[in-house]
């Protein structure tokens, strides 16, 4: 088997596999029929006390009681990787097929990947919680970095260990993007990657998208009407309701906000007030009524609000939000996070969610004074921070800086 070129793989049909053999025959059975060991290794003599030449897959006595499948040639038990009908197949140390999706060795040291059936595969292929290519040609796991084609048609990028590629990928001189979720390479849309957006062209090519900030202020029931405070406002994100330990409330100037924004030509973004620390079941309910309530296009900006009733459990306050993010995200819009620096790093395991959702933060952290533009250097230093919250105007409304286009997402 070893670099050959392998047929075809066709389907092993048991039936048709079965040499001819007699249990109980009437002739005088030689001393010698049934299994020997000889040389470490097993031989079936017929009851003639000969083998059966050539290569057969039939129904013999097990070396214990019973019966079972076993390749032989020329009544010699084989092991390991064997060709048969066209195909490579795994058998165990004692004969039998090895019949579980496994990772195994074969008789010369090289690692095939083999199905349920006892059959080696090839193509893309699930293991331990990734996906692997293994190469028709060798069916070894591809050990370069390669553009493929799998069995079903799709085209994935695989890395040097074998594993399908997914986020920005470096290929030929270029940059891609493959969707985390599906591996397949995103083509005509913007995408932003660690700060930075590009466009994938129809090829998947990345140019960079030339970004200029853009300002716009979150509104809730205390401001009833759109501000512009900083003069160049193209944004809004308003309150829609939220969840106060499961408790679900409207915010009533939602819909309002979003006509305000709509006349103005602003985009217009949602927020909820995501008070239900780790209680998952809370954030459902929270979302399954909101969700379908949202008065923006989809694409856009749904916020969890998250500064308020917190667990003393780190990892069970990210599972919540995390699971709010997917449902956000399930639902068609763009998932972010909403909270204070110091918060996050008491209640928020960050690296999760950044893991997970990269630059999905909006963060507050607010410069002294009444200046409307952002004043960098009070930025709050974290990583993957989308939006900043730089300021409330001294209590009156708050002024937000989008520093990587998400504002644009949905519009």
């Amino acid at each position: 088997m070893k670099n050959k070129s392998f047929k075809k793989v066709k389907s092993l049909a048991l039936a048709t596999m079965a040499g001819a053999f007699l249990v109980g025959s009437a002739s005088v059975a030689s001393a010698n029929a049934g299994w020997q060991k000889q040389n470490g290794t097993y031989t079936y003599y017929e009851n003639n006390g000969k083998v059966q030449k050539g290569r057969s897959y039939r129904q013999l006595p097990k070396i214990n009681p019973g019966t079972s499948w076993y390749l032989t040639q020329d009544g010699k038990m084989l092991t390991g990787v064997q060709q048969w009908q066209g195909s490579y197949w795994f058998f165990n140390q004692d004969g039998t097929l090895h019949t579980k999706r496994d990772y195994v060795q074969s008789q010369w040291g090289d690692w095939y990947m083999v199905g349920d059936n006892g059959q080696v595969l090839s193509g893309v292929q699930q293991w331990m919680g990734s996906y692997y290519y293994f190469e028709p040609g060798t069916y070894l796991k591809a050990n370069k970095q390669e553009y493929v084609k799998s069995q079903w048609g799709n085209w994935y990028m695989v890395g040097k260990d074998g594993r399908l590629m997914s986020g920005l990928v470096n290929w030929q001189g270029n940059k891609y993007y493959f969707d985390p979720s599906t591996y397949l390479k995103v083509t005509n849309t913007d995408i932003t990657v660690d700060g930075v957006t590009y466009h994938a062209g129809a090829n998947g090519i990345l140019t960079p998208v030339k970004q200029t900030a853009s300002y716009g202020g979150d509104y809730s029931k205390y401001q009833p009407s759109l501000y512009n405070n900083t003069g160049n406002d193209s944004f809004a994100v308003s309150q829609i309701g939220g969840s106060v330990n499961g408790y679900i409330y409207d915010q009533a100037t939602y819909g309002s906000h979003a006509t305000q924004a709509k006349t103005r030509g602003w985009r217009f973004h949602t927020y909820i007030w995501d008070q239900t620390g780790a209680n998952q079941y809370q954030t459902q309910q929270m979302l399954n009524y909101f969700l379908t309530k949202i008065q923006a296009p989809y694409g856009s900006i749904v916020a969890l609000d998250y500064e308020a009733g917190a667990s003393g459990d780190i990892e069970a306050n990210t599972d919540n939000i995390l699971l709010g993010m997917r449902m956000i995200k399930q639902a068609g819009f763009t998932p972010m996070l909403y909270s204070y620096k110091p918060y996050l790093l008491a209640h928020v395991d960050l690296a999760r969610i950044n893991a997970e959702f990269p630059n999905s933060l909006w963060v507050a952290g607010y410069q002294n004074g009444l200046s409307t533009m952002p004043n960098y250097e009070n930025f709050p230093s974290l990583d993957n921070v989308a939006m900043w919250q730089y300021s409330d105007y001294g209590g009156q409304q708050d002024l937000n800086v989008d520093l990587t286009g998400i504002t644009h997402n949905g519009y």
